[in-house]
Order: C-alpha cells, then structure tokens, then sequence
C-alpha cells in the first residue's frame, strides 16, 4: 500500500492508536446510563473525524516529499492507490471501534452491520480528506476546508439527541453511518439497514469520484499527462 512505512514512520498511526485507548478509557469512566449514546459518538468520530485527518496528513506529507512523483511514473494506477489508502486506514478503524465497543459495552449485537457501518464510513471520509487535501496548498488549508467539508455530515448526530425529525437526515450518507453503528446495541429494522447501507454507499462512492478527480486534477497533472490516472 502506497506509503505505509512513511506512515508508521511519522507516527500517524501511532496517534491513532493512543486517541482510540483515551477512548476506551474515556468510556470506562462514564456514567452505565449515558455508555451506549457515548459510545456510539466516539465510534462515529474514530473512523470519521480521526481518519479525515490522518488520511489528509499522510497525503499532505507525501505531497511535501514528492512522493509522488515517484509512486506515479511506476505501472500503480489512480483508483489502486486510493483504494490502498481507504482499505489501510479503514483496517485500523475497524480494529479501534471493536476494541471501543468490546470493552466499553461488549460485542456488538449485530456484527456484520457494525463493520459494514465503520468500513463505509472510514471509505468515506477517506476520500472526501484525500480531495480536501489534493486541492490544499499546507497544513492549514487543510485543516480550514476539511472542516469546512465535513461539518455537514455531522448534522445527523443531532438525531441522537432527539434534534429534529429523522426524515430530515437521510439526505447525508452519514445517516446511514449511525444508523449501522447503532445496530450494535439496538435492534435495527431491516428496512433502514437497507436504506442506510445504501446512501452510506452512495456517498462513498460519489467521494470516491471526486477525489479522483480532485487527485488526477491538482497533482498528477504536475506530474505528466495521464501520469497513475490511465
């Protein structure tokens, strides 16, 4: 996977690691009443705040080093090495929101959800940070425009909180993500597991393709034309 000892090396996943044990501590400490909306909260934020920035950071640095300019001039296409960094950054999410949840509160109820629920929500944050950041001159920029992005799919957690009519929320695919990770502690219809698997992937999907085309646009055309993007 592109650029994973860079990564490890840099001690972004290390971070990672550390914020997911203040988690699970943080969990420990709170109230038995308050633990499953808790939970789910930080679950949400694991794979989606957490991993907008750490996807954005190792792209950025790999744009400071010019890593790029190697990675793009071997056979490696686009879609391969965004698909690389959504499947290694998703792997440790997954990981975190099952030892969240295992320790705080134990097994989720309904596995299969819960996963599908965190792998598409790390994806999706993933690509919407790599289109931030392909587009963001340094840190800064990033960290400006990446709130200013994500900001909207978090309005769905105000329905946790009873904020609004559910209907209003469906139009994010963030939705779907709470709606998944709820299903790790509460009975969930298999009608809204359906519905929020599918707009959690329509909005995968439709980052996905803006951050290619983010991507092939803002750097591999700096590159060589058609350079990874073939």
């Amino acid at each position: 996977m592109p650029a994973t000892p860079n990564s490890v090396r840099h001690g972004f996943y290390a971070v990672y690691v550390l914020v997911s044990v203040i988690y699970v501590l943080l969990l420990h400490v709170t109230p038995h009443g308050y633990k499953a909306k808790t939970a789910l909260l930080l679950t949400f934020s694991d794979p989606g705040a957490i991993g907008l920035i750490l996807a954005g950071g190792i792209v950025l640095l790999e744009k400071d080093q010019g890593v790029h300019d190697c990675l793009f001039v071997t056979p490696l296409r686009l879609r391969e090495y965004l698909i690389a960094k959504a499947v290694s950054i998703s792997a440790i999410s997954t990981a975190s929101a099952w030892a969240i949840q295992g320790f705080a509160l134990g097994l989720p109820e309904a596995p299969v959800r819960f996963t599908l629920g965190i792998l598409l929500t790390s994806w999706l944050f993933t690509f919407l940070s790599i289109g931030i950041v392909a587009r963001a001159k340094d840190m800064n920029g990033f960290i400006w425009l990446s709130q200013l992005y994500a900001f909207p799919l978090a309005v769905p957690l105000l329905g946790c909180f009873d904020i609004g009519p559910s209907a209003l929320y469906w139009g994010l695919p963030t939705q779907g993500s709470i709606i998944l990770l709820e299903a790790a502690h509460r009975s969930v219809s298999m009608g809204n597991t359906l519905a929020a698997f599918a707009v959690l992937t329509a909005g995968t999907l439709a980052a996905y393709g803006w951050a290619y085309r983010s991507f092939a646009r803002s750097v591999l055309s700096g590159i060589g034309k058609g350079a990874g993007g073939k």
